[in-house]
């Protein structure tokens, strides 16, 4: 029988716990509830006592129960995560569920991340609501998430539903759906890309598919790229078209639309794994904030409506310097053999002469800096015309072909062919 793991605490929580064991075994699914509970009072209807997950973690209950509360959660979200993946390895699961407030949240959502992708990930939560963001609940992986409405203060008519329908979600993938993600018999790319640069990624990725290989856009919106990077790192992708590196401009103004935390493993963890790479420029030259929380200087800034709410705004000079220095720093560290792609006329839609973002000196600015690379490694190449463009996507998706035959990733499924014919 599937079983699927509760994680929650039995002390404050058993009642809405028992009601989750009970809706998901009306789905002919077996319960395992783990217990995460902290407190001093005594907790009910678990299968792995919070004693049980602490010594698997290498202590004993009576030696953690006298710290702060603080310093006991940290513990056992560490603790927790750890067993649940010892669980995930040994079959022992199927799939995983929990429901509660920011703690229990934070709790089960970081074992929730120690398992794959595909494998079914349940949270109903209180922190999907208001301008709080999924970041901190879903990170990298696919965790669904159920905003609770109110809060888990006991059984309602609210509490109830939300609960059964999770319960349902979870059983459901877990009967019908839910594996952990595996890679098929062609090698796979990922590509990033944002409306921006949309018309260009999609060519490349067509041209790919064309050619044999299984391409994956990521939205470089916060948290596309750095989802790419770890995917990268798990061995999911053979290969990086990082055509839209915007990510890594927005992570120097620490907000704005596309920024995320996870920013920082841009270039990072795909290069560690020395993952075949093909970089290039795709929204370096602009940042991008809501109406309301605009940065300063808005007066001296060039820039355009993407929505109702959210605005375009071109570097200043003087940011094109620094966060293109940055994201240079990234590409000097590299240490084995990558392309990086330079357009000529623009690294966005809307930025050739006489468009709303077009802005020479910015572009030179970064440009320049670029060319002042010296890693012997990284190969520099220019593309004619405007990144986000059919012919200029093309040509990208061909160098990150050439890229692959060069790293030795071949295989019958891949046609490395020309617009005419086989190479």
């Amino acid at each position: 029988m599937n079983t699927i793991a509760i994680i929650g605490s039995c002390d404050t929580k058993y009642r809405e716990i028992a009601y989750m064991r009970e809706q998901i075994e009306s789905q002919g699914v077996k319960a395992m509830v783990i217990n995460v509970a902290t407190g001093p009072n005594p907790s009910y209807g678990y299968d792995v006592s919070r004693e049980e997950v602490v010594r698997a973690a290498g202590t004993e209950w009576d030696e953690l129960e006298p710290r702060t509360k603080g310093e006991k959660i940290a513990f056992m979200m560490d603790a927790v995560a750890s067993y649940v993946e010892k669980l995930y390895a040994e079959g022992a699961i199927d799939g995983i569920l929990s429901a509660g407030g920011l703690q229990n949240t934070v709790m089960a959502t970081n074992a929730m991340k120690r398992l794959p992708i595909g494998f079914p990930k349940v949270m109903a939560t209180t922190v999907a609501s208001g301008r709080k963001t999924f970041e901190s609940v879903v990170g990298a992986k696919d965790i669904v998430t159920i905003p609770s409405i109110c809060d888990f203060t006991g059984l309602n008519i609210v509490t109830r539903q939300i609960m059964a329908n999770a319960c349902a979600c979870c059983a459901g993938m877990v009967k019908h759906g839910g594996q952990a993600l595996k890679k098929g018999p062609k090698p796979v790319v990922g590509v990033t890309l944002m409306g921006i640069t949309n018309t260009g990624a999609c060519a490349a990725i067509d041209e790919l598919e064309r050619l044999g290989i299984e391409a994956i856009g990521f939205h470089s919106t916060g948290a596309g790229g750095a989802i790419m990077e770890q995917m990268a790192a798990d061995g999911l992708i053979d290969g990086i078209l990082d055509l839209t590196t915007h990510e890594i401009t927005q992570e120097y103004f620490k907000g704005g639309f596309s920024y995320g935390e996870d920013s920082r493993y841009r270039l990072v963890r795909g290069v560690e794994k020395k993952v075949p790479l093909v970089v290039s420029v795709g929204g370096l030259d602009f940042i991008d904030f809501q109406t309301g929380e605009f940065p300063p200087r808005m007066d001296e800034r060039i820039y355009m409506m993407h929505n109702a709410n959210t605005a375009h705004i071109k570097l200043l000079p003087d940011e094109a310097e620094i966060t293109t220095d940055r994201f240079a720093a990234r590409i000097e560290k590299i240490d084995y053999p990558v392309k990086l792609l330079i357009p000529t006329d623009g690294m966005r839609h809307n930025t050739r002469k006489g468009e709303e973002l077009y802005y020479k000196e910015v572009d030179d600015i970064i440009i320049r800096r670029l060319r002042k690379i010296r890693n012997p490694n990284v190969e520099i190449i220019t593309i004619p015309g405007n990144l986000d463009t059919e012919a200029w996507g093309i040509e990208a998706a061909h160098h990150m072909v050439d890229e692959l035959k060069e790293r030795g990733v071949t295989g019958d499924e891949i046609k490395y062919q020309d617009k005419e014919g086989v190479l």
